[in-house]
């Protein structure tokens, strides 16, 4: 059995959303301690490895995993941009970059995943 394959795309997708949401909130309320690893960047890195994960489980082609890296690439910066009109948040490009980097990293790693079973299958058919 696949890893995931007991929740549906729809289930996803629902996810997905809610956790973009969460996100966007967390994002943009005073920083008081709350979900925090205690270093920004990885905050953005998890945050974004997670929304990668989600959103690539609700769709399957390579275009879509190209739409959905540039679609959450704006949703980073879309949150940066609106952090730069609050008082108490600031706006960082370096922000950018870890988030990229979360969605990078899932990529790489949904990547290898895919290659080893691929592997594997073509092991087990000789």
């Amino acid at each position: 059995m696949k890893p995931f394959s007991l929740i549906s795309k729809k289930t996803y997708k629902r996810l997905f959303f809610i956790a973009s949401f969460a996100i966007f909130v967390l994002a943009l309320l005073p920083n008081q301690g709350g979900i925090d690893t205690g270093w920004d960047k990885a905050n953005h890195f998890i945050a974004f490895f997670t929304l990668s994960l989600l959103l690539n489980r609700a769709s399957s082609t390579l275009n879509a995993r190209i739409r959905n890296m540039l679609t959450l690439l704006g949703f980073g910066m879309l949150i940066e941009i609106v952090q730069a009109f609050t008082s108490y948040r600031s706006s960082d490009w370096h922000d950018v970059v870890a988030d990229s980097v979360g969605i990078l990293v899932f990529q790489l790693l949904l990547s290898l995943y895919r290659f080893i079973q691929s592997r594997r299958v073509a092991n087990e058919t000789l």
